[in-house]
């Protein structure tokens, strides 16, 4: 094991440790609201939420068809997985290192799908938006911190060697 980081490589990491740590639980808690309430009830609250905090929006989306329910149920279970992945990774960073730029590589193809979303079909809530943003800016964020904490993880380890 190497030995605790210092200065901009420690600050990089505990970054890089909340920034997991806060992703996994607001994906647990969103896919357990999925899978226990549905999508509408998750879906609009957030909306919900996110108009009366920011005067954007109307604060509804259209109803929910039952497919389409069920079908962000499944999903659900696979953002739960997610959700538990990124935590994971925040706990033992250096022992999940190789796993952090696929996961950071997936939350941005989250953004890129809902991009891709937009353009098919038009803009959706802001509250969206928002979330779409988060997913695109946030990826190069992580991997940036990942460089950083790679680096200081090798010089550890080289320095055990010596």
């Amino acid at each position: 094991m190497s030995k605790p980081s210092k200065g901009l490589s420690g600050i990089s990491r505990i970054t890089l440790r909340a920034i997991l740590f806060a992703l996994g639980v607001i994906c647990i808690s969103i896919a357990t609201s999925i899978l226990l309430f549905g999508a509408a009830f998750t879906a609009g609250g957030g909306a919900r939420a996110f108009t009366s905090l920011t005067g954007l929006g109307n604060g509804d989306s259209p109803p929910w068809l039952p497919t389409m329910d069920n079908e962000l149920r499944f999903y659900a279970a696979l953002f739960l997985a997610y959700g538990i992945l990124l935590w994971r990774a925040g706990a033992r960073i250096e022992a999940r290192l190789s796993q952090i730029p696929w996961l950071a590589g997936v939350f941005f193809l989250g953004g890129v799908g809902r991009a891709l979303s937009w353009i098919a079909l038009g803009a959706p809530h802001p509250f969206f938006l928002f979330l779409m943003a988060g997913e695109l800016i946030l990826p190069p964020v992580i991997m940036a911190l990942w460089l950083a904490c790679r680096s200081s993880v090798e010089q550890g380890r080289a320095e055990l060697v010596q």
